[in-house]
């Protein structure tokens, strides 16, 4: 069996803490787990999300690349659909902060797409529960784009504020 037919039939298993030590131990499942992030399975796309995060923590210098090109893909130059590297970038946020620091503020500048928005909140939030520091000084440059219409936004958004200041309740 092929590495990438591999990763794909141990997330589809629910294997993830066999993959992540997999992935940690051997950086050449990074490449099939960006794969599986548009995989048109959600949870399939989730757990790999989680152990991307746990394989960029463990490498680096691969992580930061990873991180950079899922930046990449929100740009409309890419050409691809970006909003599936937004929870990845947030596990790696929250296993590895440092990786992401220097991108939290492009990510936070991106709420005003209605179609990025609540993966962008749900994402800076996995950052903030380790690195609040990151995430606050963006709650203001975000809160402007919220459609509190929407009633996923408002617990994404209270979910944040929760993770960034420490508390339980937050209104909108």
């Amino acid at each position: 069996m092929r590495l990438s037919e591999e990763v794909r039939e141990l997330l589809r298993q629910g294997q993830e803490t066999e993959l992540r030590d997999r992935a940690v131990a051997d950086s050449r499942l990074i490449r099939p787990l960006l794969a599986r992030l548009y995989d048109p399975e959600d949870e399939i796309r989730d757990r790999a999300a989680r152990v991307l995060g746990h394989a960029a923590a463990a490498h680096p210098e691969l992580g930061r690349e990873v991180a950079r090109r899922l930046i990449w893909g929100l740009n409309d130059e890419s050409a691809t659909n970006g909003v599936y590297a937004v929870p990845a970038l947030g596990q790696i946020g929250r296993q590895a902060p440092e990786i992401v620091a220097v991108h939290v503020p492009a990510l936070a500048r991106m709420a005003w797409d209605q179609g990025l928005r609540l993966a962008i909140l749900e994402a800076l939030a996995e950052v903030a529960s380790t690195a609040p520091e990151l995430v606050a000084p963006e709650l203001d440059a975000i809160e402007p784009h919220l459609d509190t219409s929407r009633p996923g936004e408002v617990a994404a958004w209270r979910d944040l504020k929760s993770a960034v200041e420490g508390d339980e309740t937050h209104e909108c």
